[in-house]
């Protein structure tokens, strides 16, 4: 096995690097695993990459399989370090590295008789690809790559080569120890695992859903071009966004640059009613007003209103209720910006 470490200076990820304002008082690593195939029972693993943050600063730790048969030695490797943390962040790897992993330890177990510590037990998982994926339509990627998010961040990475063509790579570096080929898959790993601190940036996506953010203002303005008015929240996010978000759904719109979002909801002078029960006949209460929509989602401060008992879609009475409870619209902005993060292009 050979075990090569690498220190990321920090004023190159600074800009990205999240992750102590994500996950504040935990420790965190990160880990990308290269393989000879997608079967654990008729492939091996060559290189386990693992970031691991020492004295403010992110190090890259690349264990390589440097011999074809270090496998067992650089997962041992790999689960003593993450045994001193708390969550293990990954891309894709819920549905493929951990299971990979765990399967390989199964075989080596039965195959060679080595011991070996299962630690994934011990720590939290965290799948970026699963954190960016509900806001694919919104963003305007065309998939969900790790390098198609890196370009959509503005980062154009050296490596041009994909994990399945660097096997034969590795391969043949085991018969021939040509240094350039050695180079190659120790690149690829490494551009992924610094790409995989760059890739941390979306978590400050994930943060405006949560309610991440200081409203600024609340005002009523005319939709351009027509009659119609619209409700707009100015907020201050706590963390600033890479890119842009310029989107829109359901007649809502979201502007997101920087640490400023603005987020336009649509205003109805309507009648609806708030139903004791989901059935007509128990009565209700009806009310004329100015309304905004929740696009299905129901808040549990303030009452909802419908058009009938059975309807899916509540609208909200803009009063004191709710304009004067900074809880109430808290939830409903965050409500709202998931929606519209969320929204598949239906």
């Amino acid at each position: 096995m050979e075990k090569i470490i690498e220190k990321v200076p920090e004023d190159r990820v600074k800009l990205y690097d999240v992750i102590d304002d994500c996950f504040p008082d935990k420790k965190v690593c990160m880990f990308d695993i290269e393989t000879t195939g997608l079967s654990p029972l008729n492939s091996f693993t060559y290189i386990i990459g693992v970031n691991i943050k020492v004295d403010g600063e992110w190090n890259i730790i690349q264990l390589f399989n440097d011999d074809g048969k270090s496998e067992p030695e650089i997962i041992r490797a790999f689960q003593e370090i993450i045994k001193d943390y708390e969550i293990l962040m990954e891309f894709n790897g819920d549905r493929f590295d951990i299971p990979y992993i765990e399967k390989r330890m199964n075989v080596i177990e039965q195959k060679f008789h080595i011991s070996m510590t299962n630690h994934f037990k011990d720590i939290v998982s965290f799948d970026l690809m699963k954190c960016i994926k509900p806001y694919k339509f919104a963003l305007g990627l065309p998939n969900i790559k790790q390098k198609t998010i890196e370009k959509y961040l503005g980062i154009d990475r050296v490596d041009t080569y994909t994990g399945g063509e660097l096997i034969n790579v590795y391969l043949s570096y085991l018969t021939t120890h040509n240094s350039r080929h050695r180079e190659m898959v120790l690149r690829h790993n490494r551009d992924d695992m610094e790409g995989m601190i760059f890739l941390s940036a979306v978590l400050s996506i994930n943060s405006l859903t949560k309610g991440d953010y200081n409203i600024q203002n609340i005002e009523t303005a005319a939709k351009p071009g027509t009659d119609r008015l619209m409700l707009r929240f100015s907020l201050e996010n706590s963390l600033s966004l890479i890119s842009e978000i310029d989107t829109c759904a359901y007649g809502c719109s979201l502007s997101v640059k920087g640490q400023r979002t603005i987020l336009n909801v649509p205003i109805s002078i309507n009648t609806y009613r708030y139903y004791y029960s989901d059935r007509e006949k128990d009565g209700f209460l009806e009310k004329n007003g100015f309304y905004v929509p929740s696009h299905g989602t129901k808040l549990s401060l303030i009452p909802a209103y419908k058009e009938s008992a059975r309807s899916k879609e509540y609208f909200y009475l803009l009063g004191d209720d709710f304009l004067g409870r900074k809880e109430v619209v808290n939830e409903y902005i965050s409500a709202i910006i998931t929606q519209i993060l969320e929204y598949k292009g239906r």
